[in-house]
């Protein structure tokens, strides 16, 4: 599934092993509410990985970032785990500003210092 909310493109793929959602372009208060609804749809069980691919993600505001939060509560209440494929090397600095990022398990791998 793909949901365009321009200026935010987001792709949700359901597989054997649970929920991959990548996010493309700006995620701020006009568009998180999107995330949020397909956030409390999934249908993630015990065991199941929710993976977020944040490498294409421009801009991220508070909400947004709230957003992402509630994406890692999400899993954590169904017994999920919750993985980064990939993250903008500025969002990563500001999770690691605000001290969130410890909940997405960041690695230096996971950082994508490129320009998208």
């Amino acid at each position: 599934m793909v949901i365009t909310d321009s200026p935010l493109t987001i792709t949700h793929h359901a597989s054997t092993d649970g929920q991959r959602i990548a996010l493309s372009g700006d995620l701020d208060y006009t568009n998180s509410p999107d995330l949020d609804t397909l956030l409390r749809d999934l249908e993630l069980r015990a065991g199941d990985t929710l993976t977020l691919d944040l490498g294409n993600l421009v801009f991220c505001d508070s909400t947004g970032l709230s957003t992402l939060i509630s994406a890692q509560r999400t899993a954590a209440s169904a017994g999920a785990a919750l993985t980064v494929s990939t993250i903008d090397v500025k969002l990563a600095r500001v999770m690691e500003i605000t001290g969130v990022d410890h909940l997405f398990g960041i690695t230096e791998e996971t950082v994508r210092t490129e320009a998208v």
